[in-house]
């Protein structure tokens, strides 16, 4: 499965790493709810366990930027919240001190090649929020998450979407009531149907590339 904002890219640890080096690296436990920001260290985050969402958020409202899960990585900073959505464990890697770790070069390139997707992933999150309207943003999220994903059934997508229209808002930067009725006109056109608690079909492909 390729990566989306659901489920990123990841980096194996356990592939590359020696059992010396994962006994020098430090690891850190979160409680669901926790909220993490920069610490003004320079720190990879690689997720050990649990579930977590890199948030901007400003005025009490939030933007979803993608999910964090285990052996995913990030490196804290200013303008980008971690919060905790399960008890979560990370292994903190210091780039300022663990030389040695980045010296490895299966492990520089995979953090390397992590980071430039990463950066790639948020460019195109900021050309739907700048170029494109409410129904084609909720549009090309729903078609991402679905061609990545690849379940098909009977030659239609099928798109495993465990969010609710609140979290949803929050990943395409609408208001909830505006995503709300955006996803019912989709159902009401029968372009998508919710086939069960977490799952939609999407019926008219080409109709929902052209949504606008």
């Amino acid at each position: 499965m390729e990566s989306n904002r659901l489920r990123i890219d990841s980096i194996d640890l356990s592939k590359i790493l020696s059992k010396e080096d994962f006994s020098s690296l430090k690891i850190k436990k979160f409680k669901k709810g926790n909220l993490e920001y920069e610490d003004g260290s320079l720190s990879l985050y690689v997720f050990k366990s649990g579930k977590a969402k890199a948030m901007i958020f400003e005025d009490g409202e939030e933007f979803v930027l993608y999910f964090l899960k285990a052996n995913n990585i990030i490196i804290p900073e200013t303008s980008c919240a971690i919060e905790f959505l399960e008890d979560s464990e990370v292994y903190l890697i210091d780039a300022e001190k663990f030389t040695n770790l980045f010296a490895n070069k299966e492990f520089s390139t995979s953090v390397i090649r992590s980071l430039k997707h990463r950066a790639e992933l948020e460019r195109n999150i900021i050309k739907n929020l700048v170029f494109k309207s409410c129904k084609k943003k909720i549009a090309t999220f729903l078609i991402e998450i679905a061609t990545t994903q690849d379940q098909k059934e009977n030659g239609k997508y099928v798109l495993d979407l465990n969010l609710s229209i609140k979290t949803l808002s929050s990943f395409i930067g609408s208001k909830r009531q505006t995503v709300s009725t955006i996803i019912n006109n989709l159902k009401k056109k029968k372009i998508i149907e919710k086939i069960d608690k977490n799952k939609y079909i999407i019926h008219k492909f080409d109709e929902l590339e052209n949504f606008e």
